[in-house]
């Protein structure tokens, strides 16, 4: 058994699954180098125990599992990251009614957000540059699992115009009403979209922009929180 590549699935696992995020918006959270993450994540290099170390103090990990699998993930001797600072975080939109729907899509009438305060390193840790620009809304249905599971709340930046995505980014995206949250791929020379999700189950979807006159990408997915 490559012991090495086991870590390294749990080291992708949070990245991925508990935190919905790049592997540079990773390495920028721990400062390390990109390409050492994705080697750690591969197998193809030991985890050092710096990495280890900030794993446990930046995220609660607990070290006996990220090594050995066995016991829980998270340290339960110690308090969880505070996502939100109500006396220094930067304020944003939260829409407790808003839904990205992971799936078949939901329209969305109640559209007044809550002003709500992040820690500004959370911003930060998802790599968003423009924090006027940042919501936060629901996701429902289980097309982007598991990356993305129904409850989920998902951190997008708002974005002025397709040129400003980039093929393989999550987006959210409004089509006729309809608001979803998908892989995005630009067919080039074609003024055409492939919305995919990350569940098999479910097809990818062919948005031709010359007919569907009322699409829109109306934010790039940064991160989310996990829904508890």
């Amino acid at each position: 058994m490559n012991t090495n590549l086991a870590i390294g699935e749990r080291v992708k696992h949070i990245r991925e699954q508990e935190k919905g995020i790049s592997v540079a918006a990773f390495a920028r959270l721990l400062n390390e180098k990109e390409h050492r993450i994705r080697d750690i994540e591969s197998g193809k290099q030991k985890i050092p125990p710096e990495i280890i170390t900030k794993l446990r103090n930046i995220l609660n990990i607990n070290p006996d599992w990220l090594l050995t699998g066995e016991g829980e993930m998270y340290k339960q001797t110690e308090n969880r990251v505070q996502v939100i600072d109500e006396e220094n975080g930067i304020e944003v939109n939260y829409y407790p009614e808003v839904y990205a729907a992971a799936g078949y899509g939901a329209t969305n009438t109640l559209i007044e957000p809550k002003r709500i305060k992040l820690a500004e390193f959370v911003l930060k840790f998802f790599g968003i540059r423009n924090y006027k620009k940042v919501d936060i809304i629901n996701v429902l249905g289980d097309s982007m699992e598991p990356v993305f599971s129904n409850g989920d709340l998902a951190v997008v930046e708002r974005v002025e115009s397709i040129e400003e995505v980039k093929n393989g980014d999550t987006v959210i995206i409004n089509i006729d009403g309809d608001v979803y949250i998908k892989k995005v791929e630009k067919i080039p020379f074609e003024n055409k979209l492939i919305l995919k999700s990350n569940n098999t189950l479910y097809k990818d979807i062919l948005i031709d922009l010359d007919e569907h006159k009322h699409v829109k990408i109306v934010a790039i997915v940064r991160g989310k929180f996990r829904a508890v």
